[in-house]
């Protein structure tokens, strides 16, 4: 059997049934920004950035601009993955829109051993609507609704679920503090089983610091998936010349097939591209992860 009918039925475990419920919407754990991705998910407290809104709402309270960011992923085995996210500030605090899709193409179809009758896609995609205000300018909250829909030949299920989210800035410049809990819902019955979303709660610190023209940031995160034994801890840093040239670098541990990742970015003007590049052990493949972002 192919590798990636293999991966798919990992990746949309909906298609397991048992009895009682199950955890599905895997691809919601997916890094779906190439910063995200580059910098081994680390960077939890992430003051007004849209790039990380998905790990925790909070980080875009104090966004004053609007922006758009368009993020294409190569995922391993045909798994490709497309997100569109919009930021506004208001007086009231700053909104930001996410739209995601997830797909595998090509998965072979069997209803007895031998050849395959035909071909199916999998489909997961999420709308998200993400809320961050400054509550002190120390505290920094977020939430973050999202319906949900997953489609694997002809079954189908859609549900809801919600993210959380705090930034605390103690009084050490260049030190901010985050906390998140990310998926919590569920999806209606899968035919005849309710599907749990990958709940994460994330635990981080990044600090920042400025040399004339340079400026570093480092980040470290602790995250438990809730209902599972997993635990990950990151650590992840970047390196920008002239807010114009950035290098990424990033490790994450408790995923057996990688850990390692890295990547760039450019800025020219009010436009910037990012790009990540995530390698896979046991042959599994590598991702590629590419962005272009419109800071209004």
């Amino acid at each position: 059997m192919k590798l990636k009918i293999i991966l798919s039925l990992v990746l949309f475990p909906s298609l397991l049934l048992s009895q009682g419920s199950s955890q599905g919407a895997v691809s919601l754990k997916f890094p779906i920004t190439p910063f995200v991705a580059a910098t081994g998910e680390s960077f939890v407290a992430d003051p007004t950035a849209l790039q990380s809104v998905l790990i925790n709402p909070a980080n875009i309270a104090s966004c004053a601009n609007y922006g758009v960011l368009f993020s294409h992923t190569e995922w391993i085995q045909d798994i490709r993955t497309e997100c569109l996210s919009i930021a506004a500030p208001f007086s009231i605090g700053s909104f930001a829109l996410t739209i995601e899709n997830t797909s595998v193409d090509g998965l072979e179809l069997r209803s007895i051993p031998g050849p395959a009758v035909g071909t199916f896609n999998a489909q997961s995609a999420f709308f998200q609507l993400s809320y961050g205000v400054e509550v002190t300018p120390d505290i920094h909250i977020g939430i973050a609704p999202k319906y949900l829909y997953e489609k694997i030949l002809v079954d189908e299920a859609t549900g809801y679920g919600m993210d959380a989210g705090v930034l605390y800035m103690p009084p050490l410049d260049g030190l901010s503090l985050g906390c998140s809990v990310t998926n919590m819902g569920s999806l209606a019955a899968f035919r005849n089983e309710r599907v749990d979303l990958p709940t994460q709660i994330r635990l981080g610190g990044t600090y920042a610091i400025n040399i004339n023209f340079l400026m570093f940031r480092v980040a470290t995160a602790y995250s438990s998936e809730l209902g599972t034994a997993t635990k990950h801890y990151s650590i992840g840093g970047e390196a920008s010349y002239d807010h114009t040239i950035t290098m990424r670098v990033g490790y994450q541990t408790g995923i057996d097939t990688r850990g390692f990742s890295a990547g760039m970015g450019i800025r020219y003007s009010i436009i910037t591209i990012d790009y990540a590049y995530v390698p896979f052990s046991q042959q599994v493949g590598n991702s590629h992860l590419i962005s272009i972002g419109f800071n209004l």
